[in-house]
């Protein structure tokens, strides 16, 4: 049910006062209409800055391209360890071959070496037994001399 309110003021009075209070809000919607244009006009004018930046990203974006472009872009963490496992294996056998002919060339440079050393003996017990029999034949001679001289006395 609707309740119906006792009118208090005449209608006139009443239509007055809503004209009055239309007028206020009119001139209120008035006023910050003209402070939102205001405003806009002395915003600043942001284009050339956005120019600016648009420009830029531009060339970021042929940057980014160019790199696409990189072989080494293309390599993906996969084709990465399987170059680098393969690099490994060949240098690996690189160096065995290395180490190979390194003690290659050791053995035979040993072998020289322990050549020298039995020569450098066999001289040594040369020189040795030249001397053990230049002392005997020296020692038998004086004796056979001794010998002679007291036969022949």
């Amino acid at each position: 049910m609707t309740v119906k309110r006792p009118r208090s003021t005449p209608a006139s009075a009443n239509a007055t006062e809503a004209f009055d209070k239309l007028r206020d809000e009119i001139s209120l919607l008035h006023a910050a209409i003209e402070g939102l244009t205001a405003a806009k006009e002395k915003m600043p004018d942001y284009s050339p800055t956005l120019r600016n930046m648009a420009d830029r990203l531009d060339r970021i974006d042929q940057q980014i391209e160019s790199f696409h472009d990189k072989p080494a872009m293309r390599l993906t963490p996969l084709t990465l360890a399987a170059e680098n496992h393969d690099a490994s294996r060949s240098f690996g056998a690189e160096d065995r071959r290395s180490v190979k002919q390194a003690r290659e060339e050791l053995a035979r440079s040993l072998g020289c070496v322990e050549g020298m050393i039995k020569q450098r003996r066999s001289t040594a017990e040369q020189e040795w037994r030249v001397t053990w029999a230049g002392t005997g034949g020296f020692l038998c001679g004086t004796f056979f001399a001794l010998v002679g001289i007291v036969l022949s006395s």
